[in-house]
């Protein structure tokens, strides 16, 4: 279509109003030059009927001068043929004319107009009853006709008769007319044009936005994708602002893009890590099963125990591999839900401290804990609290030798609840801290990789729907410190 954009749309609306402005300044026009005409001939000739009657004896002993008044009307006809003249009486009636038979069509005239001219009244032009025509009204002048027995009628005289109508035709068809309109029609047309030239001005910003908009839609390549709408600090109206956003809007959309394509391949990368992990207990455990099946007879019985032994371990590990992908799926899933209740952090590290000291002392690591008697009930879901402290204490027994010392310590700090998991392990470097929350993360201490890498990133999952961010301060060869905070239970 052709009016498919908001330029030719404005023209054409444009192109509408000034059509219909010219229509309505013709009417307009032409009414008020024929006012203004009617105006100045009625004050011209305001005296004219007055100076007649006054050199005239119209009527005399009540009886119409029929000699004066064919004398006048003959002169008048030569003088001025464009008015017309009429004897009312005192009612109104016409009593006589200056027109041909069967030109005059009313028989009465209403006086209420002629009262008010001679009253003078200044609100010009005072139109009154057209003689020739029975719903016509014309400019007039009329004067009274007095003599010593009083009121005898009045001198009604139209000022533009039909002569003087058909002349004003002519000169409107031959000039007045085309002139008006071509003035009219030149001042439209640079009306228009103006009107097209700010328009483009006024859309030329809206449409380099949408070759702005069209050029970000329609690109794969990421360096494409920098096309932004240039800003205008100084401006601020709605296409400027509509700018302003879209840049905000594609600038989000451009990080989130860089942020999927990073997590795909991070994805990727754990999908890789995470099969490499899976296939190294799998083949384990069919190595050690398969040597069962095929030396059979040949095994002892303590060495049968120990094949199915390490089966079982391998098995055990996978198992807990498998349970730890899902529940670090189920974490980061929208389905995850924290059943929040208040419960004492101090009396939680001592229960999970206990189930832990008997794998301490097999290592020959020293667990211990510190509680501060002061600290509140914090709010949270202690089940999910409960894996966030095995795995901390898990990852430091991985990691700190024998003859080595785990401590946890629980402390308050303006008005929270700080838990401290400390180990004096090998250490992080500096280098690796930013990455031990990452999913394929996994150092023991002895520096392979026995753990699954899960822990961690499960750990700072949980916090995440906790509200509370976990830190790490690590030196290498001298120890870790994890420590969190959670928010104590609002005072009802």
């Amino acid at each position: 279509m052709i009016f498919r954009t908001l330029y030719s749309r404005l023209a054409l609306t444009l192109f509408v109003l000034l059509c219909l402005v010219g229509v309505i300044l013709i009417q307009l026009i032409g009414h008020s030059s024929t006012l203004y005409q009617q105006e100045v001939s009625q004050k011209l000739n305001s005296k004219l009927a007055e100076h007649i009657a006054a050199g005239h004896t119209l009527v005399q002993d009540r009886k119409i001068n029929r000699q004066a008044l064919d004398q006048l009307f003959h002169q008048l006809m030569v003088i001025n043929p464009s008015i017309e003249l009429y004897l009312l009486d005192s009612q109104g009636l016409v009593l006589a004319f200056s027109a041909p038979e069967g030109k005059v069509k009313r028989t009465q005239i209403d006086l209420e107009p002629v009262r008010k001219f001679l009253d003078n009244d200044p609100r010009y032009p005072i139109k009154g009853d057209d003689p020739r025509n029975p719903e016509g009204q014309k400019v007039f002048s009329a004067a009274r006709l007095l003599n010593q027995d009083g009121l005898q009628g009045y001198l009604y005289i139209v000022l533009g008769g039909e002569q003087y109508d058909e002349v004003l035709q002519m000169l409107g068809d031959s000039y007045i007319l085309d002139s008006a309109l071509t003035v009219l029609v030149v001042a439209l047309l640079a009306a228009l044009l103006g009107g097209l030239v700010i328009f483009a001005l006024q859309t030329r910003r809206l449409r380099m936005l949408g070759n702005v908009m069209r050029g970000y839609s329609g690109t794969s390549r990421e360096g494409d994708m920098v096309l932004r709408y240039p800003e205008n600090t100084a401006a601020t109206d709605e296409i400027d602002v509509l700018g302003r956003q879209f840049n905000a809007m594609a600038d989000k959309i451009t990080a989130q893009i860089s942020e999927l394509r990073s997590l795909d391949g991070m994805r990727r990368e754990m999908v890789a890590n995470v099969s490499h992990d899976l296939r190294t207990p799998l083949t384990t455990m069919r190595g050690y099963l398969e040597t069962l099946l095929i030396k059979n007879g040949e095994l002892s019985p303590v060495q049968q125990k120990q094949y199915l032994e390490t089966a079982l371990r391998h098995s055990q590990r996978l198992g807990k591999l498998v349970d730890e992908l899902f529940e670090l799926a189920r974490l980061e899933s929208c389905e995850s839900v924290v059943y929040s209740e208040p419960f004492s952090m101090g009396e939680l590290v001592q229960d999970i401290t206990q189930s832990y000291l008997l794998r301490a002392e097999q290592e020959s690591i020293r667990l211990e804990s510190s509680l501060n008697p002061d600290a509140p009930l914090v709010y949270g879901d202690i089940a999910m609290m409960q894996r966030v402290l095995e795995n901390l204490i898990e990852n430091g027994l991985r990691h700190t030798p024998e003859g080595g010392r785990i401590g946890i310590r629980v402390d308050v700090d303006s008005g929270n609840v700080v838990v401290q998991v400390t180990d004096t392990g090998c250490g992080i470097p500096a280098e690796d801290v930013p990455q031990i929350f990452e999913r394929n993360y996994r150092k023991d201490k002895n520096g392979s990789g026995s753990g699954t890498g899960l822990g961690l990133a499960i750990v700072r999952r949980i916090l995440e729907l906790h509200g509370s961010v976990i830190r790490v301060h690590s030196e290498p060869e001298l120890g870790t410190t994890f420590s969190f905070h959670i928010a104590a239970r609002p005072v009802a």
